[in-house]
């Protein structure tokens, strides 16, 4: 309730359907709430949404919400400057 993150260790903690990861980002960025393990749902001020990349479905969680964040008006940006990301890929 208090809007910390829940250990990886406990049942719940961590969500591997895109859709419903997509659908809660969406909430976060655009309504500013986030549902807690408990189902209450909380306000966040959040700055910024990461997907990791640890998960077997990173990359479909990763395409799902940035098409749902678009659709919604949501702009995407990395936190790295361009100079460094292009080199980063090259």
């Amino acid at each position: 309730k208090e809007g910390r993150l829940v250990p990886r260790r406990e049942p719940g903690a961590v969500l591997h359907d895109p859709s419903l990861i997509a659908a809660r980002m969406v909430r976060l960025a655009v309504h500013g709430t986030i549902e807690a393990i408990d189902g209450s749902v909380i306000q966040i001020e959040a700055q910024s949404l990461c997907v990791h990349g640890d998960s077997p479905a990173a990359l479909a969680i990763a395409r799902e919400a940035r098409r749902r964040l678009e659709a919604e008006g949501v702009g995407i940006a990395s936190f790295l400057p361009p100079h460094v990301v292009s080199r980063s890929i090259s």
